[in-house]
């Protein structure tokens, strides 16, 4: 866990997650170790962490690991393209009101209040 990521995927981040209609600001709440962010989104929706993983693969132990500011909650988000998640999975710890994914997970989750148990929708078969 780190800050080892490229800036045009922090770039990337800003830019898409920065003109998605729930979000009125960011905040950067960045440590020594870690990217984080705080979005705050529009219509009195409670603001969400984001926690910029640059890990590959995100393992229990990662999770266990991850930042203080998570833990009332948040999004862990899998910010390598050539990470091992693929742009469909998701993992959801409701109990702790966090969920771990990819860019476009998190663009639907920024959508519901109780963004921790955002499901993808199921692509619909032929």
């Amino acid at each position: 866990m780190g800050k080892d990521l490229h800036r045009s995927i922090l770039d990337f981040f800003h830019d898409t997650v920065g003109s998605h209609h729930n979000v009125k600001s960011m905040e950067d709440i960045s440590t020594s170790n870690s990217y984080i962010f705080q979005i705050n989104r529009q219509r009195g929706m409670t603001p969400v962490i984001v926690y910029l993983s640059d890990a590959y693969y995100h393992s229990d132990i990662d999770y266990h690991k991850r930042p203080a500011e998570l833990n009332d909650g948040g999004f862990i988000l899998i910010a390598k393209p050539e990470s091992h998640f693929s742009k469909e999975d998701q993992m959801n710890y409701p109990e702790e009101k966090i969920i771990i994914g990819k860019i476009g997970i998190l663009l639907g989750a920024l959508k519901m209040e109780d963004f921790w148990n955002y499901e993808r929708p199921k692509k619909k078969q032929p």
